[in-house]
């Protein structure tokens, strides 16, 4: 039995409201997270109780919204492994957190996981999510593994369909980018009683991230790091390792201070990363797109730690991804090798020491050719309920 006890606080003015399908606050319309008692927590938790879990994300149940952790994913527990040529390299202990051995290859495993569970806790039968790649393939088989129905809304030219149609996933591929599909998201929601990862399900999904910092953390005989490295995009990664690296502590299952959190993107799309550079609120920021509901707590967790966000050159990231699986013998994504390309300059630059202890999270692997067959449907509510069989 889990002892959690949470609910839904707007991240905006903190008005606290049951747990359920999420919304946006019924107050002043902010997005909401999931909120837990934590001084309650510290009186349960402990490491020996996590220990004798099972060897996947579940075993951090009492830290998880406990009305949703049915234990069903094998997400989680991937390794952590040293990388001794990299670490002989750069005169540093590299250590990396292989999200890649997940069970479709990214650590969208551990949101799919989160989200299946709410689904399934809210007698939704569907589960729907905009994607590419990674997170497609991710919820395609936590609703198989459910007996869950899964629709993926693909922006025209997305990669991993195949994966996920091989996985009983309705895919379809959408005329327009993530802002079109997104829109039909919500359109959909107005319709059906369906689990939305980015929309009803999000407050439950993002907490599935923080389970990479838990694990770090446990396997490395519960000890922090000096630093951890990771790519983002939303910023929900970053912020949802700092979370957990905070709920550690706030629970006494650690009591050292959290390690440098270091953000990675690639410079054609480094919005976070100018934002920080610019020192200055988002708001004031032409870099950064406000509704992104991460990018100011991923910034924030960057300064508060210590640590900070890069741009990597887009001509560089092609080099480090191959000298990341090259040296490691991982298979990774370009994500790695901008997480990898990160650290580096962040060796070269002193931010990063020599003798310290450093986290490299490789979120995905190497992704899917885009799955023969689909056809492209346009950006519009009609087209798209004539390819669901529901005009």
């Amino acid at each position: 039995m889990t002892a959690t006890a949470f609910a839904l606080r707007c991240r905006i003015c903190e008005h606290v409201e049951e747990p359920g399908p999420a919304r946006d606050c019924s107050r002043c319309d902010g997005p909401t997270d999931v909120a837990y008692d934590l001084r309650a927590l510290a009186e349960v938790v402990s490491r020996e109780r996590i220990a004798a879990g099972p060897q996947t994300l579940w075993r951090y149940r009492d830290l998880l919204p406990a009305e949703i952790g049915d234990g069903t994913s094998v997400a989680g527990w991937t390794p952590l492994v040293r990388a001794e040529q990299l670490s002989d390299a750069l005169d540093i202990e590299v250590l990396v957190k292989v999200e890649s051995s997940n069970p479709t290859g990214s650590y969208k495993d551990r949101m799919a996981a989160l989200a299946g569970a709410a689904a399934v806790a809210m007698e939704l039968e569907t589960l729907c999510c905009t994607s590419t790649g990674n997170l497609g393939d991710a919820v395609a088989a936590e609703a198989a593994a459910r007996g869950l129905e899964a629709i993926v809304l693909a922006p025209d030219g997305g990669i991993g369909l195949r994966r996920a149609r091989a996985l009983g996933a309705q895919v379809i591929a959408i005329d327009g980018g993530y802002d079109e599909c997104r829109a039909l998201e919500r359109s959909l929601a107005a319709l059906y009683r369906w689990g939305f990862v980015t929309g009803n399900l999000s407050p439950y999904a993002v907490e599935g991230a923080k389970t990479i910092s838990f694990e770090i953390v446990e396997q490395l005989g519960w000890r922090m790091p000096d630093a951890v490295v990771c790519a983002v995009w939303s910023g929900a990664l970053l912020a949802k390792i700092a979370q957990g690296l905070h709920e550690l502590r706030a629970v006494g299952l650690i009591a050292e201070p959290p390690p440098r959190l270091y953000g990675a993107q690639a410079t054609e799309a480094a919005r976070l990363a100018a934002a920080y550079a610019e020192d200055r609120p988002l708001s004031q920021s032409p870099w950064v797109d406000v509704d992104s509901a991460f990018a100011d707590l991923a910034i924030g967790a960057a300064r508060a730690s210590g640590g900070g966000l890069v741009a990597v050159g887009e001509e560089r990231i092609a080099g480090y991804t191959e000298l990341l699986a090259e040296t490691t013998g991982i298979a990774v994504d370009d994500a790695g090798g901008v997480a990898l390309g990160a650290l580096v300059e962040s060796v070269r630059s002193g931010r990063v020491r020599r003798g310290e202890r450093v986290v490299l999270v490789v979120s995905g692997s190497i992704p899917e050719e885009r799955a023969d067959g689909i056809a492209t449907i346009p950006a519009d509510l009609g087209a798209l309920l004539a390819e669901l069989g529901a005009a």
